[in-house]
């Protein structure tokens, strides 16, 4: 059955009956439902969700997973892809098992139900079911609970909010003896990891990072006109508070014209006080180099010039009583890429593990340096989020639409 005739019935999963009963199970009722897309990068996620009581409940477990074996081990991922899933689910979950029926299915087949669960692995395993059977009977989930006074896990917490201090350095740092990041503090080894690092714990509200986005566009303006920015990471997923500021520079309908910028925006701010002395915390210029040098690799990561800065937004003497020391992450893009790094940069890391499996299954390599054919890497235009989607044959969903500066012509 093709999509046209599936949506005729209501996106529903049909055929699934309980054999052993002769009736219907609740996996039927689930699957009567609308369907759940598959991938992350194929749903809306609403925040807050239906089902945000689950949400919050397990979100303890995934960060703990994240915190003891990585958000890209298996333990960290099947959490995330669980709550992924959850969120995008548009009914209330009613037990553990209806959560599992949620199939990550590559399309609305009509199936036997022998064939959808041996073919179709799910996306909420049995023992995240069990957790979410326990918070629908009790209000709590007991192993969350236990977290609060997990003094490994509040340790590793703790440590892990001094910048470049990941998973696997903060057990280290824990089987050395250190506790917390004041424990860090007080050696005296990190002087310059704590030098802003109060202020980079103090959440940031959507007014602010548009206020430092005006601060920098301002000084940019100097260097180069022209030039187009968009605020991207969990404020453009409409996140109230954030940890810090992405910001992505590109210059509409101009290729080329952002080569060499991000040294000449990072000095400016340096010479304007607006990054101390000590405020760049790393600066690459890949993009910049491979034009230079066209054999020039790159890893998804350092595709793109970027540097990652301590900024200094000044006093405005109404909220901001006196000067705030912010992390922003300063990015540049192409524009025939815009549309890619835009999604790579503000897609959620379900999102983007998701987009990356699905462009490779179509022979396509996404990261935020643009989409690429594999074998040829040839560059395929995307100079918004739409030509991304289409050129992945998606559905465009409007999942970055949230307030911020209107889109370039």
């Amino acid at each position: 059955m093709g999509d046209e005739e599936n949506e005729k019935n209501g996106g529903r999963y049909e055929g699934i009956e309980d054999e052993a009963s002769g009736g219907t199970s609740s996996l039927s009722t689930v699957a009567h439902r609308p369907a759940v897309p598959p991938l992350a990068c194929m749903r809306y996620s609403p925040r807050p969700c239906v089902n945000q009581d689950i949400v919050d409940a397990l979100k303890p477990l995934r960060d703990w997973r994240f915190a003891e074996y990585g958000s890209g081990s298996p333990e960290g991922i099947s959490y995330a892809t669980a709550i992924s899933v959850i969120i995008a689910c548009p009914y209330k979950i009613r037990s553990g098992e209806e959560a599992r029926a949620l199939f990550k299915a590559r399309s609305r087949l009509v199936l036997p139900l022998d064939s959808l669960l041996n073919s179709v692995p799910v996306q909420v395993g049995g023992k995240i079911a069990l957790r979410i059977d326990e918070f629908l009977e009790t209000g709590r989930v007991k192993e969350a609970d236990d977290l609060a006074h997990n003094s490994r896990y509040q340790a590793l917490k703790s440590l892990m909010t001094v910048h470049g201090v990941g998973h696997h350095t903060a057990k280290q740092l824990y089987e050395q003896g250190y506790r917390s990041a004041e424990d860090m503090r007080r050696s005296g080894k990190w002087e310059k990891e704590f030098r802003y690092h109060d202020d980079i714990q103090i959440p940031i509200p959507r007014s602010e990072v548009e206020s430092i986005e005006r601060f920098v566009k301002l000084q940019l303006d100097r260097i180069q006109r022209g030039s187009h920015i968009v605020i991207t990471g969990g404020y453009r997923r409409g996140k109230v508070m954030s940890n810090d500021v992405d910001l992505l520079i590109t210059f509409p309908h101009q290729d080329g014209k952002e080569r060499g910028i991000l040294r000449k925006l990072c000095r400016r701010l340096e010479a304007k006080g607006l990054i101390p002395p000590d405020g760049i915390l790393s600066f690459s210029e890949p993009a910049t180099l491979r034009s230079i040098k066209e054999n020039k690799k790159a890893t998804s990561f350092d595709s793109l010039d970027k540097a990652l800065v301590v900024f200094r937004h000044p006093a405005n003497g109404t909220t901001r009583k006196r000067d705030m020391y912010r992390r922003v992450d300063l990015i540049i893009s192409r524009w025939p890429s815009f549309g890619a790094a835009v999604m790579g940069w503000s897609g959620s890391t379900q999102f983007e593990r998701d987009l990356r499996k699905h462009a490779e299954k179509l022979g396509y390599k996404f990261d935020s340096g643009g989409l690429r054919v594999r074998g040829t890497h040839e560059v395929v235009p995307t100079m918004m989020e739409k030509d991304v989607f289409r050129a992945l044959k998606l559905k465009y969903i409007r999942t970055f639409e949230f307030p911020g500066r209107s889109r370039p012509a």
